[in-house]
């Protein structure tokens, strides 16, 4: 695996008499401009939500841009990329990921996607190149749009397929969503979180990159640091090669679903021991935020990174072996239970050792903290003795 730029190019092929032999009437040039049009929408109103006051660059609607990369031989089937400029390469990548998600929404079964955040002028716009998109077709006559690769199922828009799909648009009540507006089942949330996975693809032209979850979901993101690159280089491979990989920065989650990173800000390698302790805590890691029925925070790295420290010096004692187990505050549990006795350690998520231990008959236990893995430890031992 690694960089990926085949992902930039946008399919539109137009089907008809009207287009045989790879003719492109100049009337039909309206419809990619009418695309162009909303990717600038979405990007302009990307740009201001991260500069909330500030200006719009005098020069960002014409960076902001797609030009014909190529157009297939015997037919109207027309390839689309970016005029590239590194300096709003993000803003298009997710104007582009917006714009393409409407599209599929307003010409499919899927429910609409949570929109921009846009003022209401840039809203009126945005509904209205979305609904005139394929306007200027006629009777047997469509375009196949590919918003995700060249090779996948495109969505038709057609005469027939337009009325449903303005019907659909029409139907949203409000596209305004601010920034502190709470969850809905439309909402965007962004928090700061970090998952653990596998980085399976780099785009380096989009400052972009896939991982893949332990449950085999597909989460994109972006960075804006240019020196993340060499971390992410470093670590990216197929899912079942790659090293675990923890990845920090705004995670953003659509109708409570986790959706992508916008962007991320750090990348860390995962290791741990290749033993059985290792990879019960590398199952630890792959747990995303609410594991348990919806609660269940994320393991904490600090707390694995203790609990390896302790199971280490337990596996190379002749003592038992506990159960180990996350637990849903974000640290991890090891215990010990008989008829007579039971004893934990529990380690909290900021790398605290919170030791306890009863027996049968004994109503109030022992129960005591520690920052020491040599203490935790210690305690381990007098519980075998």
């Amino acid at each position: 695996m690694g960089d990926n730029n085949a992902a930039e190019l946008r399919r539109v092929r137009l089907r008809g008499e009207r287009f045989t032999g790879g003719r492109l009437p100049v009337a039909s040039l309206v419809e990619l401009q009418k695309y162009q049009r909303i990717v600038q929408i979405a990007a302009e109103a990307e740009w201001r939500r991260q500069h909330p006051g500030d200006d719009l660059p005098a020069d960002f609607a014409d960076s902001v841009g797609l030009t014909i990369e190529r157009i297939e031989d015997g037919s109207a089937d027309v390839y689309l990329a970016f005029e590239q400029q590194q300096a709003y390469v993000q803003y298009q990548a997710d104007a582009q990921d917006a714009a393409d998600a409407f599209l599929v929404a307003a010409y499919s079964d899927a429910p609409l996607p949570a929109p921009p955040t846009l003022d209401p002028e840039a809203d009126r716009q945005f509904r209205e190149a979305l609904s005139s998109l394929g306007a200027s077709l006629e009777p047997n006559q469509s375009i196949d749009f590919y918003p995700v690769a060249a090779d996948a199922a495109p969505i038709t828009i057609s005469v027939e397929t337009r009325a449903p799909a303005i019907e659909k648009l029409s139907r949203i009540e409000d596209f305004l969503i601010a920034d502190d507006a709470p969850t809905s089942e439309q909402g965007l949330q962004t928090v700061e979180g970090s998952v653990v996975a596998h980085v399976t693809a780099i785009n380096a032209a989009r400052r972009g990159f896939e991982v893949t979850l332990a449950d085999g979901a597909v989460l994109r993101g972006s960075y804006q640091d240019p020196d993340l690159l060499e971390d992410l280089r470093a670590v990216v491979d197929d899912a079942a090669n790659g090293p675990l990989t923890r990845i920090v920065g705004h995670l953003q989650y659509r109708d409570g679903e986790l959706w992508r990173f916008r962007p991320a800000t750090g990348v860390e390698r995962i290791q741990f021991d290749d033993t059985a302790w290792g990879r019960r805590l590398t199952q630890f890691a792959s747990l995303r935020q609410g594991w348990d029925d919806g609660d269940g925070a994320q393991i904490s790295a600090v707390a694995l990174d203790a609990a390896q420290a302790l199971l280490r010096r337990i596996d190379e004692a002749p003592i038992e072996r506990p159960g180990v187990f996350p637990t849903e505050e974000g640290g991890v549990l090891a215990e010990w239970g008989s008829a007579e006795a039971v004893a934990s350690v529990e380690v909290l998520p900021d790398g605290t050792f919170e030791l306890f231990a009863v027996q049968r008959e004994d109503r109030g236990g022992v129960h005591r903290s520690t920052v020491s893995v040599a203490e935790a430890f210690q305690f381990v031992q007098g519980l075998q003795s």
